[in-house]
């Protein structure tokens, strides 16, 4: 019944609203005047009527279900109640074996672990010259000839998300002597020919560090945006780290993987640069490796090992290297060769890289032991390590003839990875 009701109730209210604008829609029964007077009398008397039956015959639903379920459901029988099985003789817990800790080494979810598993989907690229797998989805942009060929990959809608390599960045001025020289001949002298990089800044001494914290003024040069319009611009360059790249060639003035933060088109970046540098003997300066990979800030361990394997899948062919030589463009200091060239470079940023990570990881291990009131103990001769209070280490120290385990030592830094053992129950 109250799915009658309900439409007679809603019938009731739509003649209600229509009789209000158009009367003679709903009052068309009646003879004489048809006014709003009588739609509000006559269909408002039937809405609050069916309203009424309508909840009336909800609640002799509920009253008869309800009712229904109290007959039908069986007794509730007493519950009996359940003797607990016999226990069997012997220890709950397995024994421990002699030397066993009783500390449950800590699983770490670490940054490196994440970003090895999680890496970028690759899909190769050539132009027929270069080739190099680039990540789904990335924009690559390219630029130069023979010993100037470089590569760029961005990521199109985070444009810090990107990896580059330019195998010949420049020139700088590596001396003042030959910038000022440069602007006696050619820039003073009426009708003398203009040398494009005449404005390009000074770097001296001619590092590594140097030629990056200048790279945005080299970048912002009109030869080099019309080589190579999408180069990035990178501003307040700050260095977190550098380490000297051993193996660089003979003729270089410096070579360094560079760790470092800058902004780019207003945001913050950090990154990876692997940066040779050389002069040569009228005193420009070059970089003839210039190799980076950056990330929004905080975001830069992460994607490391994915634009690592990109970047050492760069590889420029034979039939490439051959048209250069026989144009007569041979790369400077023989820096461009065939196969896959930036396998060292990445293999360099992987390095530092992972030891950073691991540097990381055991200063917050220290961080976390001195905020729970723990320090730990070393055994050079076995390469235990022993958690125990910062009181008993003081002791110890003060009394270490008195235990027969009188050798331990601070734990040094590179075994805060060590699962640690109870020094209560080990130290005697």
């Amino acid at each position: 019944m109250e799915t009658l009701y309900c439409i007679l109730l809603l019938v009731s209210l739509i003649c209600l609203v229509v009789g209000l604008i158009k009367p003679r829609l709903v009052l068309g029964f009646l003879r004489g005047d048809k006014t709003r007077k009588e739609v509000v009398l006559i269909f408002g008397i039937l809405s609050i009527l069916f309203f009424v039956l309508f909840d009336l015959a909800i609640v002799s639903s509920e009253s008869l279900k309800k009712q229904f379920e109290k007959e039908a459901s069986p007794a509730v029988e007493k519950e009996t109640p359940k003797i607990p099985p016999k226990e069997e003789p012997g220890p709950k817990e397995p024994i421990e074996k002699p030397g066993e800790s009783k500390i449950k080494p800590k699983v770490y979810a670490s940054i490196g672990s994440v970003a090895k598993t999680e890496l970028l989907g690759l899909t190769p690229w050539t132009d027929g010259a270069v080739s190099i797998n680039m990540p789904i989805g990335w924009n690559i942009y390219t630029g130069g000839q023979c010993a100037t060929k470089s590569i760029l990959v961005r990521d199109p809608y985070v444009g810090l998300k990107q990896v580059f390599y330019f195998s010949e960045a420049g020139p700088v001025y590596a001396s003042q002597e030959r910038k000022q020289i440069d602007r006696e001949n050619y820039n003073t002298i009426p009708g003398s020919y203009k040398l494009p990089y005449l404005d390009s800044p000074l770097v001296s001494p001619l590092t590594a560090e140097n030629f990056l914290n200048n790279f945005e003024a080299l970048a912002n040069m009109p030869f080099f945006q019309e080589a190579f319009p999408q180069v990035p611009i990178m501003t307040n360059v700050e260095i977190i780290s550098k380490e000297e790249i051993v193996n660089k060639p003979a003729y270089a003035t410096d070579g360094r993987l560079i760790r470092a933060k800058f902004k780019q088109n207003g945001r913050l970046g950090e990154g990876y640069f692997y940066i040779i540098t050389v002069k040569n003997f009228i005193g420009l300066g070059y970089s003839v490796m210039f190799v980076g990979i950056t990330a929004p800030e905080g975001l830069l361990d992460l994607i490391t090992p994915s634009l690592k394997k990109s970047l050492e899948s760069y590889t420029i062919s034979q039939g490439y290297i051959t048209a250069c030589d026989n144009a007569g463009k041979k790369a400077v200091a023989g820096i461009l060769k065939a196969g896959q060239i930036l396998n060292e470079s990445s293999d360099t940023i992987m390095d530092v890289w992972e030891n950073k990570l691991e540097l990381e990881q055991r200063m917050s291990e220290k961080q976390n032991d001195a905020i729970l009131g723990f320090s730990r103990l070393y055994d050079p001769d076995t390469g235990e390590v022993y958690e125990i209070t910062p009181e008993f280490y003081d002791h110890y120290q003060i009394h270490k003839d008195e235990f027969e385990m009188n050798y331990l030592e601070e734990l040094p830094d590179d075994k805060w990875d060590e699962a640690p053992l109870n020094g209560a129950e080990y130290i005697k």
